[in-house]
């Protein structure tokens, strides 16, 4: 019989099949080559495709059929002898050597891998091939097998190789091309079974290769550990820590890679099951790894909780910067946690507990210029070329020359410097690692087009157009001449200067690039200057939309107006519409406004009674705070008035800074979360005392009545802010049920006491009022949806003692102002 070449597609049977113990005679085996369905065995429910392909050298590539092993499709990757778990799940015939054959003869494979000789292979009177001892151990036949089985049963058919090859034990080879699939397979079926004695038998196996033969499952901790934890198996996860850290624990990078997948899963953490298995682990170097990858989610909680338990096994950061996000955050919002002191010096501030008493910052050039001052010397300022010079120089090595230039000093250098520096290094990377070398030591670069030229081909990682800028022959200063370089690119043409003419051009593209922004923030400030709401809010809208971002100088000029105005003339009641217009617009771009601008917003649109807006405002900010769809996932961006002094210190330095990104996790019981110190006890107790305002209506208009239902706060009039906080306390703000009481008790005593009022406004409030105590008690009840005030004798001792207290306070005030107090019947 001559097999002909050919790929096979997919050999799951699409019709009814025979038994399996139906014995197909021997005749029939080219019909059963041409029709596969004709022999095939019962195949399970979730049988996957397993196939294999023939491949020829001119054999298109695209042809290759994946297998697919797993619920997510995997990628190719070169052939390595390294075991990963994203090995190829595409296998070549060739490497199945003498067996290619063997692929395209379904019958003969359905015999051979009967390996209890009660279906196919019952009638056959030969030894199977597994069994000859010629072929113990051959790999590829193995592998013939076990493809062949899994394209027609599925995971049966891979459990039913394993059941042959556990009797034999004769594979132990872990380094050829088949086998990091055929492992993996076996692995696989043995842990989607609900049989945990055929785990157990892999298990076995697999130390029994370790233990005789030198060799290790591929992947079998990391498998096998990740499906545990994956379907939450908790004790079973510990169990097998156990038994595989011994011999195949993969080490402490596949261990932080395991962790670092099941972190942000909230069930692992019901039994501190990764925790466990970090403790019992037999190195602790999960720091640098995990903590920096959780606070970078979002995660600061689930963050410092490892931190905590890393620390405990003085597991610590090792590399600095990957974690130095978190430290800082750890310190500002959380400034009683200690710190250790490999953590203190990974943020930067080596003398953050030693407290002395501030002291000026004075640099040497300041203090040069005091000396030269006294002594007659007049001033050097920092000379460009001479600079270039000393950096340029070879006898003295970079890091010492910026160390010195920072001694000296000097805050900032020019592009004569800049162009000698990116020459000693000759590559973007070494560039970038210059310019950010010079910001940590407080120098920077003169802002020019020649700079933002390096920077832009230098983030680019273009070598070879950033060599030749730095060795052009044109002088820096050209590229801030915009008439000159218009002139330089007719003449490069003229003269077919190619290389000088490309430059020209990126200069040009890079200039363009900042135009739009400069324009755009032009438009801003025009804008703003005009009071005009609609081309403002048009051309922040076209900002968002493309992406240029404003700068610092515009909204500190908005902000700052804002206050100016407040303090001055206070706010209209267009104004305070106009920059709440703008506030909101600020804050779909992600730049930050600060939470004392948002509380002059909202006293503001509180003393106007538009208590409809403010409830509006306040939904947006707890959305905002809570819910945030910042440019990055699972932050909030905060203004730098906002957040705490810790956070501020290495920020001083940073340019145009709208502002930083925080978690959105920050507990809202955190004394510094935005929420608690937005919605504090002045603006609850205004809102409530404004929504008590109402009952200075003339009695026409609709008052408090008693209803059967009532949803939005509007419905409950006086008790209008007792609502709206009791909703803000249900979408979990720091709201105190006490601290709502004690204001509401106040007007309660003004409405139901008997104190002398001295204000008109207080008089007409009591007048107007129409319900009981009783029922204005229900009322505000309903509002808050839990009990707030006391029981109703309690309630009217207390505002009879208030009363007394008051009418106290106001006899002497009046007497104090030459009136005489009222009587009590006059009051009456």
């Amino acid at each position: 019989m001559r097999l002909v070449c050919r790929v096979l597609r997919d050999v799951k049977p699409k019709r009814s099949i025979l038994h399996p113990r139906i014995h197909i005679p021997s005749p029939c085996s080219q019909f059963c080559a041409r029709n596969p369905q004709g022999h095939a065995l019962l195949y399970s429910q979730g049988t996957r495709r397993f196939s294999t392909t023939l491949v020829t050298d001119t054999e298109d590539a695209g042809d290759l059929l994946l297998n697919e092993l797993s619920d997510t499709p995997s990628t190719p990757e070169n052939a390595s002898r390294q075991q990963e778990l994203d090995v190829s799940l595409v296998q070549q015939s060739k490497l199945f050597g003498r067996w290619r054959p063997l692929l395209t003869n379904p019958h003969r494979l359905a015999i051979e891998s009967d390996f209890t000789r009660r279906g196919p292979a019952k009638e056959w009177r030969g030894r199977l091939l597994v069994d000859h001892f010629d072929h113990r151990g051959d790999f590829a036949l193995w592998s013939c097998l076990l493809d062949y089985q899994t394209r027609v049963n599925g995971q049966l058919g891979a459990l039913n190789v394993w059941r042959g090859l556990w009797g034999r034990k004769s594979l132990y080879d872990v380094d050829s091309p088949l086998a990091p699939m055929f492992w993996r397979v076996m692995l696989e079926a043995a842990l989607n079974t609900d049989d945990e004695k055929t785990l157990e038998s892999v298990w076995i196996y697999s130390e029994w290769m370790y233990d005789v033969h030198g060799v290790k499952w591929p992947q079998i901790y990391t498998t096998v550990m990740g499906h545990l934890l994956r379907n939450h198996k908790h004790q079973q996860a510990l169990q097998w820590q156990l038994r595989l850290t011994p011999n195949f624990y993969p080490g402490p990078q596949d261990f932080a890679d395991l962790v670092t997948e099941f972190a942000t899963d909230k069930e692992q953490y019901r039994l501190s099951t990764l925790q466990t298995l970090y403790i019992v682990n037999p190195d602790h170097q999960l720091y640098d790894t995990l903590v920096p990858y959780l606070y970078n989610l979002g995660e600061s909680r689930l963050a410092m909780k490892w931190r905590n338990t890393c620390v405990r096994y003085d597991d610590l950061p090792l590399a600095p910067v990957p974690a130095r996000p978190f430290l800082r955050f750890l310190q500002g919002y959380f400034p009683s946690e200690f710190l250790h002191p490999e953590e203190i010096a990974a943020t930067g501030d080596l003398n953050l507990e030693i407290e002395e008493p501030i002291q000026p910052d004075l640099s040497r050039e300041f203090i040069n210029r005091v000396h030269g001052n006294t002594f007659g010397i007049s001033v050097k300022n920092y000379n460009d070329r001479l600079g270039a010079k000393w950096f340029a120089s070879s006898w003295v090595s970079l890091n010492a020359a910026i160390s010195t230039i920072s001694a000296l000093g000097i805050e900032k250098i020019g592009p004569l410097s800049l162009q000698s520096i990116a020459l000693r290094e000759n590559t973007s990377e070494g560039v970038l690692k210059r310019i950010a070398q010079l910001q940590e030591h407080g120098i920077s670069v003169v802002d020019s087009n020649y700079f933002k030229t390096v920077l832009y081909l230098a983030e680019l990682k273009d070598d070879e157009l950033l060599r030749d800028l730095l060795e052009s022959d044109l002088h820096p200063d050209v590229f801030d001449d915009l008439v000159l370089q218009t002139r330089l690119l007719e003449s490069t043409v003229a003269s077919s200067d190619w290389r000088t003419y490309r430059l020209l051009l990126v200069a040009k593209v890079v200039t363009l690039q900042q135009s739009p922004r400069k324009a755009a923030n032009a438009l801003v400030e025009v804008y703003f200057r005009q009071r005009d709401q609609q081309g403002l809010s048009r051309i922040l809208a076209d900002m968002q939309a493309m992406k240029v971002g404003i700068d610092h100088e515009k909204t500190s000029l908005i902000f700052e107006s804002l206050e100016s105005e407040r303090q001055s003339t206070g706010l209209t009641s267009d104004a305070l519409t106009f920059y709440l217009s703008v506030c909101q617009e600020l804050t779909k771009m992600d730049v930050p406004v600060p939470r004392n601008r948002w509380r002059i917003i909202l006293f503001g649109l509180i003393r106007g009674g538009k208590l409809d807006e403010v409830e509006k405002l306040c939904l947006e900010l707890v959305n905002l705070f809570t819910r945030s769809h910042s440019a990055r996932p699972g932050f909030v961006p905060m203004h730098l008035e906002d957040i705490p002094e810790a956070m501020k210190k290495r920020l001083s330095g940073v340019e145009n800074l709208l502002g930083v990104y925080v978690p959105l996790d920050l507990p809202r019981t955190s004394a510094l979360h935005p929420l608690r110190l937005l919605f504090d006890k002045k603006l609850m107790s205004t809102m409530i005392r404004v929504s008590f305002y109402t009952l200075l209506e003339p009695k026409g208009k609709t008052g408090p009545t008693i209803q059967t239902q009532r949803h939005q706060p509007q419905a409950f009039h006086c008790g209008r802010a007792v609502k709206f906080l009791g909703m803000l306390r249900e979408q979990g703000l720091d709201v105190n049920a006490g601290t709502v009481a004690r204001y509401v008790k106040q007007w309660l005593t003004t409405l139901y006491g008997n104190a002398i009022l001295t204000k008109k406004a207080s008089q007409r409030m009591r007048a107007n009022n129409t319900l009981t105590l009783g029922e204005m008690k229900d009322l505000l009840d309903e509002a808050w949806g839990d009990e707030l005030l006391p029981p109703l004798d309690e309630l009217q001792r207390e505002i009879a003692k208030r009363s007394g207290e008051a009418s106290q306070k106001n006899s002497k005030y009046l007497i104090g102002r030459g009136r005489r107090p009222p009587s009590i019947r006059s009051v009456l």
